[in-house]
């Protein structure tokens, strides 16, 4: 069979995680992670409840509770600064999302800013929660993702800072378990209003021909607009794209994590810190078209880790989205990929390079076909038919559901 085959790799494997990081061979019980996933539940709870009011508590937030209130007064959701003329990204209270995230926020505008923050918090738990609960993957390798996650410094940091990569790291889930289904394309048309380089999951899919996800999508993000209109009129988006316009030298602004900023922090020439910029690009639009010539999962979790990869703003919360290719690896018998929000922890200057692991790594998950055969990976005997017997084929996995 070609690399390119339908079969999903959650429909190969199975449901119940055989060949997965929790399955035989004396790898974890399912007990095991639901006490490492019970553990990380309390540790998130109890981390947040030390770092109230702690430097830099809610403070992306504030940003946009403030933006909401702009809104909810009726001026406009963006600050004047910000149309007038070019900025660099990072100062206090700097709203860059399209308006529907303003509006979201509206209903907490009734609530006092601390009272905002920690709900903002507690949603954002839950979300985490229902991600891993949603990935198509084994029961165990879902609650050992949820611990490593909660254990992840990108995940506290978003929870601390109050933005929202847990919140697109759900949505990815989303599109991950509806993968080329409206409700996997309205999810990544909600991705886009904060991530816009998520359009590159549209771009591969228009590169494997996959037109219907690309129309599901667009009609979502009219529908996302057209709902939006009565808040801020087209004026609203208009100012969006203005302020977009005007984002300039992100390259070196701090705590930047891209190729070309960890390059000028550690002391190099601007063309190093461009030539390593532009590599990082070369590498996830490669890796994002190598990963065609695979099945459609793997060409998914690939094209997530390129849109980090060409994202101009590279924060360290946004490898909370590591869950995804931590998951995904556990489910295709790499049991140390869910492993990989852990390494978050990393030092800063390691942390691009992290970026560009968990784009490339996908590409040593086991073929979803071979993790359908016998434990020991070999090929079924074949057992010689009685004399006029009808040969009865082999079954095929069933679809994940």
């Amino acid at each position: 069979m070609s690399r390119s085959s339908s079969v999903e790799p959650s429909a190969a494997v199975g449901s119940d995680g055989h060949h997965s990081l929790m399955g035989a061979r004396g790898r974890w019980a399912n007990a095991g992670a639901l006490w490492l996933a019970a553990l990380g539940a309390v540790f998130l709870v109890a981390s947040m409840a030390v770092l109230v009011g702690s430097p830099g508590w809610g403070y992306d937030f504030e940003a946009y509770y403030v933006a909401a209130l702009r809104l909810a007064r009726g001026d406009g959701v963006y600050q004047p600064w910000t149309l007038a003329e070019a900025f660099r990204p990072g100062p206090y209270g700097l709203y860059l999302y399209a308006p529907p995230l303003a509006i979201a926020f509206l209903p907490l505008t009734a609530l006092s800013l601390s009272t905002a923050t920690a709900l903002w918090v507690a949603v954002r738990i839950v979300l985490l929660g229902v991600a891993c609960a949603l990935m198509p993957v084994s029961r165990p390798i879902r609650l050992a993702t949820f611990a490593a996650a909660a254990f992840s410094s990108a995940v506290l940091s978003d929870l601390h800072l109050g933005n929202v990569s847990v919140v697109v790291a759900c949505l990815s889930v989303f599109v991950w378990r509806w993968l080329d289904r409206p409700q996997g394309s309205a999810a990544l048309a909600l991705c886009l209003s904060v991530r816009p380089t998520m359009g590159l999951v549209c771009v591969s899919w228009l590169l494997r021909r996959r037109l219907r996800p690309v129309i599901w999508t667009a009609i979502a993000g009219v529908a996302l607009v057209a709902i939006t209109l009565p808040f801020v009129g087209l004026q609203g988006y208009r100012d969006y794209l203005t302020v977009l316009s005007h984002v300039s030298e992100v390259t070196g602004v701090a705590n930047n994590l891209d190729l070309g900023s960890t390059v000028l922090r550690m002391g190099g020439a601007p063309i190093a810190a461009t030539v390593a910029l532009f590599l990082g690009y070369a590498v996830g639009i490669g890796a994002m078209l190598l990963s065609l010539r695979r099945d459609r999962e793997l060409n998914y979790v690939v094209t997530l880790g390129a849109s980090l990869l060409l994202a101009p703003l590279l924060w360290d919360h946004y490898l909370a989205s590591l869950i995804i290719p931590a998951a995904f690896l556990a489910q295709r018998g790499r049991s140390w990929g869910v492993l990989l929000p852990l390494l978050a922890w990393a030092p800063p200057p390691l942390l691009s390079l992290l970026v560009v692991a968990s784009t490339v790594l996908p590409f040593l998950a086991h073929d979803p076909i071979a993790l359908a055969r016998d434990p020991d990976d070999s090929p079924p005997a074949k057992k010689r038919a009685p004399s006029g017997a009808v040969p009865v084929p082999e079954p095929v996995p069933a679809t994940w559901t």
